[in-house]
């Protein structure tokens, strides 16, 4: 499967798929319309997908005049692909499916962030998750792995302060020869992006901002359905306004805060785990941190013209929601003008949102339209 799912699929195949992954299933017609290819070319096209166990096709619609509609729809047990997230002292590794669904996922303690270490877990992990649920190792597109930090023009990553052991070049070839498989690597803002624009809120939108709270304060765009990276391959970022050393709309921020009052939260997975006791301390961070973002948010959007912004990132749900609740970006803009704001909404990953993007990385680049 793997040879001619990523090496035959043209652009007119890949967007096929893209339509089944917006819409989970549709007829050779309903496609056709939304393409504005001709129905034989349709019919092709659908039946190289199929050929290729791709797609296969769904009930027969009942209840229509004529003939009844087959449907077809992106057959999950093509292919999965492995995403892996981590922080300081663990990380999740998930596997997903060709229709985007999450067929397992698991947490492991890190020892040390380092590239030697993470590779370690992740085999070891993998090959667990693989045994557990019986997959098949010939359906396994790659690994995606979401990284803390921007990478330079040479491929060098540029971590974030809390993981110095992984400043290094070309990681991605370091992980393909430690895994045996295909590995991408890719900076955590744009993982979550690309994650929303497969399988999450962003599903519905051509163009959007994806906004990362996590280590630092990231970012992904998404434009005309394609990530955009930039001349220096790090457009997006959004940290550079929030300075280190003062107090910034961060995950991590959100941890030292809770630790300075007195809250036992280690790393971010502690999070949830939190007492109702915590709850003032996160609802003034939460205000202050909308009311760090809102600005700048704002301005950026107008500017950019996104349909939508999407928060995502290390944050538990209801920390995430919270901060969409409370981010005015009309009392930003609609003293200057009467233009439509940009709607945010929050992502509904979870704070898995990081390794699920992580897993959609091969996914994306063997299916998907690339630009």
């Amino acid at each position: 499967m793997t040879k001619p799912l990523l090496q035959n699929l043209t652009a007119s195949h890949r967007r096929v798929v893209e339509i089944l992954f917006q819409q989970g299933s549709a007829s050779r017609a309903e496609i056709a319309s939304v393409t504005g290819f001709t129905k034989p070319t349709i019919s092709q096209i659908v039946q190289d997908l199929t050929e290729w166990e791709v797609v296969g096709e769904d009930a027969a619609r009942k209840g229509l005049r004529g003939q009844p509609a087959r449907p077809v729809s992106v057959r999950r047990q093509a292919g999965f692909a492995i995403g892996v997230n981590f922080s300081t002292s663990f990380a999740e590794v998930v596997a997903v499916d060709l229709a985007g669904s999450v067929i397992d996922a698991v947490q492991a303690p890190l020892g040390e962030p380092s590239p030697e270490c993470l590779a370690a877990l992740i085999h070891e992990e993998m090959e667990r998750l693989i045994r557990r649920k019986r997959l098949a190792k010939n359906r396994l597109l790659g690994a995606g792995i979401s990284f803390p930090g921007d990478f330079y023009a040479d491929g060098t990553l540029m971590p974030h302060a809390l993981f110095p052991k992984l400043k290094a070049t070309h990681l991605d070839r370091f992980f393909c020869e430690a895994l045996g498989i295909p590995v991408i690597v890719e900076n955590d803002g744009r993982v979550c992006a690309l994650g929303e624009r497969v399988i999450g809120v962003g599903t519905r939108f051509r163009t959007f901002m994806l906004v990362h709270i996590g280590h630092g304060v990231g970012g992904g765009l998404i434009i005309d359905g394609a990530p955009y990276r930039g001349v220096h391959g790090n457009a997006g970022i959004l940290g550079q306004y929030y300075p280190y050393g003062e107090p910034r709309p961060s995950a991590l921020d959100l941890l030292r805060t809770l630790q300075k009052a007195g809250f036992c939260v280690p790393d971010f997975d502690t999070l949830a785990d939190l007492t109702p006791d915590a709850l003032p301390t996160i609802e003034a961070w939460m205000d202050r941190a909308a009311q760090q973002l809102a600005p700048e948010l704002a301005r950026i959007s107008r500017f950019f013209g996104p349909e939508a912004i999407v928060l995502a990132g290390r944050l538990p749900p209801f920390i995430t929601r919270g901060l969409v609740e409370r981010l005015d970006l009309a009392a930003v803009l609609q003293p200057l003008d009467d233009l439509p704001v940009t709607p945010v909404y929050a992502s509904n990953l979870g704070s898995r949102a990081g390794a699920v993007g992580a897993a959609t990385l091969p996914i994306y680049q063997a299916l998907l339209p690339l630009g």
